[in-house]
């Protein structure tokens, strides 16, 4: 059974940015991530060892976050989904959407940020 595993509004505080306070100061970043996947073993089992468990989605995607910085959010975004591909192997295919809350622009935005699917295949040809 086809399923998505969804992690939504992790809040986070990383480094990534073009400007230089973006770097210095950081910003908060809101993250979701879409893991698909098949479940029908963990529903069947009831047991978290058959499931993408949400703690380590959240604590691998920290990690991944905010352990390296970069210059666009491009470049997180895709080092980010292709993190979560390497750590859960059962995943078929992750979709990442990584939004600035407070991106460093004059106009009044909600956020400002890039949505980006991944899956197993690319994920192996190395894209």
């Amino acid at each position: 059974m086809k399923a998505k595993v969804l992690i939504q509004g992790l809040e986070l505080h990383a480094y990534h940015g073009w400007y230089p306070h973006e770097g210095e100061f950081g910003q908060a970043y809101a993250i979701d991530i879409e893991l698909f996947t098949d479940v029908g073993r963990a529903a069947s089992s009831d047991q978290l060892s058959d499931a993408l468990d949400y703690e380590v989605i959240v604590a691998t995607t920290k990690t991944l976050f905010t352990g390296s910085r970069h210059k666009l959010v491009e470049s997180a975004g895709v080092e980010l989904a292709r993190g979560l591909m390497t750590r859960f192997p059962a995943a078929e295919e992750v979709m990442v959407r990584v939004r600035k809350l407070k991106p460093p622009i004059p106009e009044r935005i909600a956020a400002a940020g890039i949505e980006l699917r991944l899956t197993r295949d690319e994920y192996a040809r190395g894209l």
